[in-house]
């Protein structure tokens, strides 16, 4: 039996990110093999490691003095004190002030500055090609995953073998295409609509896109965000409710929008930004509302899976080939 607790968390945003996002909790562990996430550690991990240790101990240090605070200004701040640290570069002074602060206001640290010296002598972190790294990495997670589950299940195919494989975001079904073996293509499409695989490899797919790729665009990620986000709050699916007079109505006549606010505001993750949610997805609701569902193409996502692997369509990076 699988037991998932959905529950909502508030993230801190700017107007082009999402003000609440759904996550689930899996307590008792399904047949779900695709991961969409996967253990990447990131070079900016381990430079973040080594910052932690290293501040820690500073900030031990730091708390001998009667005024730790006014030690690190004389550290960083004050070249007339005896403490001042002159073998630094100005921005290294500066990275080392505002993690010693840090740590001493706080007392864990959460502040990282990667100019610090201990990377004095070190290439310059690029946040671009660690991300491609992350996505690359994902991808041999999710073809070694995919490997896994058609070998376990006797799935074999035959050479040369191109499908395409396309999900439907109101409900991640998946469907194959690309070969007239039915008995195949219904043995694949069992198994990967089973659980949660099927929405595990959609968001694989969404968080393996580059900037070029033409599946993409912010009105249908909106849309497929409101969606997601009246459904995981309320239980409904827009693409299943009737529109009157400008609104999504339940079949009881009730305004979907009017049942989102009210499970916001019992939710215990969510009560306390109800306005930054309605303010935020209200909007994009009634114009969806007033030109219809379908007045916005669905975020319908496809991939190929061809030589044992998934191959992105659409743009110009192959997350398959980066590694």
């Amino acid at each position: 039996m699988n037991i998932n607790t959905t529950y909502t968390s508030v993230v801190l945003t700017t107007p082009n990110q999402r003000i609440i996002q759904d996550k689930t909790i899996t307590k008792d562990k399904d047949q779900t093999v695709i991961q969409s996430t996967n253990d990447f550690v990131s070079e900016s991990d381990k430079m973040m490691k080594i910052l932690d240790e290293k501040y820690q101990k500073i900030n031990e240090q730091n708390k001998q003095f009667k005024d730790p605070q006014g030690h690190i200004f004389d550290k960083y701040r004050n070249p007339y004190s005896s403490y001042f640290r002159s073998d630094l570069t100005k921005s290294e002074r500066d990275a080392a002030y505002s993690m010693e602060i840090s740590w001493a206001n706080s007392g864990t640290g959460g502040y990282y500055s990667f100019n610090d010296a201990a990377f004095r002598n070190k290439k310059a972190y690029n946040p671009e090609q660690e991300s491609i790294e992350r996505k690359a990495f994902n991808r041999q997670k999710v073809n070694e995953q995919l490997h896994s589950l058609f070998s376990k299940n006797g799935v074999t195919l035959p050479n040369g073998t191109s499908l395409t494989l396309t999900i439907d975001p109101n409900n991640f079904k998946l469907i194959f295409s690309g070969s007239k073996d039915e008995a195949l293509i219904n043995q694949l499409e069992s198994l990967l609509n089973a659980d949660n695989n099927s929405r595990e490899l959609f968001f694989h797919i969404m968080k393996s896109r580059s900037d070029d790729s033409t599946q993409f665009s912010n009105a249908k990620l909106d849309k497929f965000h409101l969606v997601n986000q009246i459904k995981t709050i309320t239980g409904y699916n827009l693409k299943d409710l009737e529109i009157v007079n400008g609104k999504f109505i339940t079949e009881d006549g009730t305004d979907i929008f009017n049942i989102y606010k009210e499970k916001l505001d019992q939710n215990p993750y969510t009560k306390d930004h109800v306005g930054a949610a309605i303010g935020y997805y209200g909007p994009i609701l009634h114009e969806l509302a007033k030109n219809g569902f379908d007045s916005i193409p669905d975020l319908t996502l496809s991939i190929l899976y061809e030589d044992n692997q998934l191959k992105d369509i659409g743009q110009s990076i192959n997350y398959s080939k980066t590694l």
